[in-house]
């Protein structure tokens, strides 16, 4: 058996958002998280949107509060990661108010290891 150590936070881009046909506050993603992979991803942040680069926890992560990222269906729908918010990710002065962390696309690449940047 071989260890994995790709990175399991990484910088992703959402390309196409949709409304998931079972919720009226629930969104499927297809997010592309390098130059061959793009993952669907369901979501409920009341902030995500088309065109955002937001920080995704693959699939293995293990998240600051010790929750795993496994694959899985969201009222019926594939989701294959998580997009994150900064308080889930335990960031420092992170917001209180429910959304996810978009990034500035100046200061991350696509498919790069989420590394916070001032």
């Amino acid at each position: 058996m071989v260890a994995d150590d790709t990175p399991k936070f990484v910088v992703g881009f959402v390309q196409e958002l949709s409304d998931h046909p079972d919720s009226d506050h629930l969104h499927i993603t297809k997010t592309k998280v390098d130059n061959g992979e793009t993952l669907q991803i369901v979501c409920g942040a009341p902030n995500i949107a088309q065109g955002q680069m937001v920080v995704v926890a693959k699939v293995g992560a293990m998240m600051p509060d010790g929750q795993i990222i496994w694959p899985g269906k969201l009222r019926g729908v594939q989701s294959e990661g998580m997009i994150c918010s900064a308080r889930e990710l335990a960031l420092p002065n992170a917001p209180e108010k429910r959304g996810i962390l978009v990034l500035e696309p100046e200061k991350y690449a696509v498919g790069a290891e989420f590394i916070l940047k001032n």
